[in-house]
């Protein structure tokens, strides 16, 4: 089976990895440690698109942040 990737492959150009989708995703990688009840939320209400779930969940958490400043 075929998953989606952040990223896809720019052709004509040695095969260089590029970021897909509207922003590129070009920060260092970021581990979350979160307790496996925290875990199995996730993954009941992502699915398969934690990754992008939880992306969003953080920009939506520092805007409203920026809101009450």
């Amino acid at each position: 089976m075929k998953r989606d990737k952040p990223y896809k492959v720019k052709q004509g150009e040695g095969g260089l990895f590029v970021p897909a989708g509207d922003e590129p995703i070009d920060s260092p990688v970021v581990t979350l440690r979160m307790p496996t009840s925290l875990y199995e939320k996730v993954v009941a209400t992502a699915g398969k698109e934690k990754a992008a779930w939880i992306r969003q969940a953080i920009r939506e958490k520092l805007e409203r942040d920026q809101n009450l400043e």
